[in-house]
């Protein structure tokens, strides 16, 4: 029961690791004609991986963009079983994007399977500079930050910041109770990876900011720096090892 634990928790790791479509609230403040026509410069797509641990798989996840009302849906879900455990979920973030910087508006999770069902919201309004938590929309206290991010927009941050030749990385990331942490990211090689999907010349990016976990992402700089393969381990031990297999991109 110890190990099971263990795999859950790391198991709900995995959406805020990922470098999810229900229960949508659109922010009241529409973006205008100028950042709407910014925004769109992200290939649409929709991406399918496998999940492993221990060389066997384990479930699988998805992940999307679409370019719709002016604004961008990204979206996340997973459902994974290892014995008794089982954890689907479901991520959704809306983000416009303005002068090369993403602006979340929407973030949502749900999450259900083996323990208790978890529901969490984040409603950004830049123009009355007010964050928003949870159903009820209770409002977060405190400094209003321009560079903030949720646990899914900060990934297309990511892709704009690789094209402009960038290698290291600073994100203010939300997480569900609407406090910041700052997540640093950096590339550290180019290499070839062969995936389910295919053989694919990637870059691997370590994450920097949390020594006791190893976390690595590959990117596929000709697949627009599309995410290929996340791998977490703790003191060099394997928890989860996440493949492409399927890739579409989308003509609008």
């Amino acid at each position: 029961m110890r190990t099971n634990f263990k795999w859950r928790l790391l198991a709900s790791l995995l959406l805020t690791s990922l470098l999810t479509h229900s229960g949508i609230t659109y922010a009241q403040t529409a973006p205008d004609p100028q950042t709407a026509e910014q925004s769109a410069q992200f290939r649409q797509f929709s991406a399918d991986y496998l999940v492993y641990r221990a060389g066997k798989k384990h479930g699988e996840a998805n992940r999307y963009l679409k370019f719709k009302n002016d604004r961008y849906q990204m979206g996340y879900s997973s459902d994974i079983s290892w014995l008794i455990f089982s954890d689907k979920r479901q991520e959704t973030s809306e983000f416009v994007v303005n002068n090369d910087k993403v602006q979340p508006l929407n973030y949502v999770m749900k999450r259900r399977g083996t323990g208790p069902s978890r529901h969490y919201e984040l409603h950004l309004d830049p123009a009355k500079e007010q964050l928003t938590v949870g159903k009820s929309k209770e409002v977060k206290q405190g400094s209003w930050q321009d560079d903030w991010l949720d646990p899914l927009s900060y990934h297309q941050q990511l892709v704009i910041d690789l094209r402009a030749g960038k290698t290291e990385f600073f994100y203010e990331v939300l997480n569900r109770n609407g406090n910041s942490k700052t997540y640093h990211y950096k590339v550290i090689m180019e290499e070839p990876l062969a995936l389910p999907y295919g053989t694919v010349r990637t870059l691997r990016i370590a994450r920097m900011d949390d020594p006791e976990k190893q976390v690595y992402a590959w990117v596929a700089p000709e697949l627009d720096y599309m995410l290929v393969r996340l791998w977490r381990g703790e003191d060099n031990v394997e928890q989860f090892d996440v493949q492409l297999h399927k890739l579409e991109f989308i003509t609008p």
